[in-house]
């Protein structure tokens, strides 16, 4: 609770290494009314972000949810529509969220050390506010790593692609 107390003098909640497996009720109770600009849920075992976490913190523009055990992000993000940075490091994400970018004012994605293997690169490229896009570390397949090296007008952070071992024919 004195977290939230000093989140409504600071306008940053944070939560970070709370143990947390969701946020509880009793912050978005205790939040509602409070203007949160900066969000920090980073290292936690945080599986599921509630919906109604769009609504409480509409006006954040920073999320750090990096260190967690998240696979998704709920649609009702969107409502977060001064959002401006998201990372979403070190998860479980399998497919690239792409509800992050129907939000416009979205500059930078920090998706390092999930388990993505494709991202559309178009629908990045079409973004109006988009410069940084880091998926280093993750299993992007071969075509996706192509195409996302030749992605022009943002900054896209790869790691070196390797030959995966399955790809590797040549036995």
């Amino acid at each position: 609770l004195h977290c939230c107390k000093d989140a409504k003098e600071s306008q940053t909640l944070d939560l970070n290494s709370c143990s947390l497996m969701q946020v509880p009720d009793a912050v978005f109770s205790l939040m509602k009314l409070s203007h949160i600009l900066h969000c920090n849920l980073s290292c936690n075992m945080i599986t599921k972000i509630s919906p109604r976490f769009g609504t409480c913190f509409s006006h954040i523009t920073t999320l750090n949810l990096s260190s967690n055990r998240l696979s998704s992000i709920p649609k009702e993000v969107i409502k977060c529509s001064q959002l401006q940075s998201v990372d979403i490091s070190i998860n479980s994400f399998v497919v690239f969220p792409t509800i992050l970018l129907e939000i416009e004012s979205i500059t930078d994605i920090k998706a390092k050390n999930n388990f993505i293997a494709d991202v559309d690169d178009e629908a990045l490229e079409q973004h109006a506010n988009l410069e940084l896009v880091n998926l280093e570390e993750n299993p992007l397949d071969q075509p996706t790593h192509a195409r996302l090296s030749r992605v022009e007008g943002l900054r896209i952070v790869l790691t070196d692609r390797r030959v995966q071992e399955w790809e590797d024919l040549s036995c």
